[in-house]
């Protein structure tokens, strides 16, 4: 396993963005049990979407999509999955989307990113890369309750302030039920 065979792009065609959805359909429907109008909700054709290549295969997305413009604007990470043969064989494949959204928000000029989440174990994931707990009540949905979460992307005389690098044993540590399994 190694970084450099992960390969993110923004999604170009029609063919690629096709192979976005069904990682969705996969993770988030087959896997997942969630139903088709809660992932395909009419917001996927005003936003970005990121694709991984792991190994020249396309095996995970996320979708970014900018909110608002007030304030330095504020931009929505979400839907990021990552097939289950890939996730489990290779954790760099969530970090590598995740630093490429960073870098996508951070040329739009934007400041803010939000989005939810639900299990635990991912939101040390999203911890570890800087993202908070907004405070808010969490939000319920069809059973389920999704904490609101935020990263300020701060300034530093014009400049985005980047943190800095998270290293392999840190990105484990953040899916200790992957590598469990994987290794197990």
């Amino acid at each position: 396993m190694t970084k450099s065979a992960i390969d993110v792009s923004i999604v170009k065609t029609l063919e690629e963005l096709e192979c976005a959805y069904d990682i969705r359909r996969e993770v988030f429907m087959a896997e997942g049990g969630e139903p088709e109008d809660e992932q395909f909700d009419g917001n996927d054709l005003c936003s970005v979407h990121l694709i991984a290549r792991w190994n020249e295969r396309i095996c995970g997305t996320m979708r970014i999509r900018i909110i608002s413009m007030d304030e330095g604007g504020t931009v929505i990470w979400e839907r990021l999955s990552v097939l289950k043969e890939a996730r489990e064989k290779n954790p760099w494949i969530f970090r590598s989307l995740l630093l490429n959204a960073k870098r996508y928000t951070e040329m739009m000029g934007l400041k803010t990113v939000i989005g939810i989440v639900e299990d635990p174990k991912l939101m040390r994931f999203w911890k570890l890369y800087g993202f908070k707990p907004t405070g808010e009540e969490p939000l319920n949905y069809r059973g389920h309750e999704y904490v609101p979460i935020k990263l300020s992307l701060e300034t530093i005389k014009g400049k985005v302030k980047v943190r800095e690098e998270v290293s392999l044993r840190q990105a484990v540590r953040a899916f200790p039920d992957v590598f469990a399994q994987a290794q197990g």
